[in-house]
């Protein structure tokens, strides 16, 4: 906020300053105003005829009283002591600024009261010049109150020592508004970092519900690859089976051979060798087989063991998850509970 400009009504409210304003009136009986570099900001208070219904009810002098009010304020926040000074209409007014972190914010200005009686025919021109009704003007200037210079000087210290504190309650405020502003700065950006955890920790949830689908998956398929080697089993048995029924018969063969004798036998006894070779291969493959059947068994078995550490690993860290989720909604509640 060092750099930034600071307007008077979003650190001190209008009623506050209204009912300020109208307190010194009461008062002092003289009139009070507040500005800001736009202008009035609140009602006048106890305001003269002389002004309210002839000199600001005229454009040029409306025009040439805020421009008063403006220099008022801008000479005592150089000078750091209340202003007192002849307004345009030819009125004694009084300022002091109200300063905020070394900016001139707003003023308070008193006044609209004569020290000494007046000369009628310089308002007569005054008149003329704003554009209003000189004998009306004069009408009104003599119901202005005539107020000795040290009550005028008494009552612009009085605005000037409302001013300060203002100022200085205003800083207060300040300061108040920037930590309130820093600390929802803090809070919103925490809250970007547990949105950023919860949507990791949804990714994670998710990965890991894809992980435990994709393990049952596996699962079922082992399962299946299970009955199809039980299946090969009974088919590698019944090859063993039927080599053992080959080399029966080969041996058989190979007796009736040596019974027929001669050229008959012989031949016979070719095929037989045959039949025992086949048998002994068919053994010697089914035995291999076997036995790579017998690895693969061991490799499900394996892979069934890996799943389920897997499996339990999947079920411990969604719930190790679920935990973390839950403290981090409690610390976003307790975060948005200090705003």
């Amino acid at each position: 906020m060092d750099n930034e400009k600071i307007n008077l009504l979003d650190i001190i409210d209008r009623k506050t300053l209204q009912s300020l304003q109208d307190a010194f009136a009461e008062a002092t009986g003289m009139a009070a105003l507040t500005t800001d570099d736009t202008g009035s900001v609140t009602e006048l208070s106890n305001g003269t005829d002389f002004c309210m219904n002839f000199t600001r009810n005229s454009p040029i002098g409306c025009e040439r009283c805020n421009k008063c009010d403006l220099q008022g304020g801008e000479e005592s926040s150089k000078t750091g002591r209340p202003a007192v000074y002849y307004c345009h209409g030819g009125l004694v007014d009084f300022a002091a600024p109200i300063v905020l972190n070394g900016q001139h914010i707003g003023s308070l200005i008193g006044g609209q009261v004569l020290p000494e009686e007046p000369d009628e025919e310089k308002f007569r021109k005054i008149a003329t010049e704003i554009g209003v009704d000189p004998d009306e003007y004069i009408e009104a200037l003599r119901k202005i109150k005539i107020v000795p210079k040290e009550q005028i000087d008494a009552a612009a210290n009085l605005l000037y020592q409302m001013a300060n504190a203002l100022s200085q309650v205003g800083y207060q405020r300040m300061l108040a508004v920037q930590k309130t502003a820093d600390s929802e700065a803090i809070v919103n950006e925490i809250n970007a970092k547990f949105d950023d955890i919860n949507k990791r920790i949804d990714a994670v949830t998710e990965s890991m519900g894809s992980l435990a689908e994709f393990c049952n998956e596996i699962e079922g398929a082992t399962q299946q690859s299970v009955k199809a080697v039980e299946n090969t089993d009974s088919i590698v048995k019944a090859i063993e089976t039927a080599s053992t029924q080959l080399t029966l018969i080969g041996f058989n063969a190979s007796i009736e051979a040596k019974r027929a004798g001669g050229i008959s036998g012989a031949s016979f006894n070719v095929i037989a060798q045959e039949v025992r070779s086949l048998a002994n291969r068919n053994t010697k493959q089914a035995g291999e087989v076997e036995a790579t059947l017998t690895e693969i068994k061991k490799a499900i078995s394996n892979i069934n063991q890996q799943l389920a550490s897997v499996n339990e690993a999947a079920e411990k860290n969604s719930a190790a998850v679920e935990e973390l989720r839950n403290l981090l909604k409690e610390t976003s509640e307790l975060v948005h509970s200090m705003k």
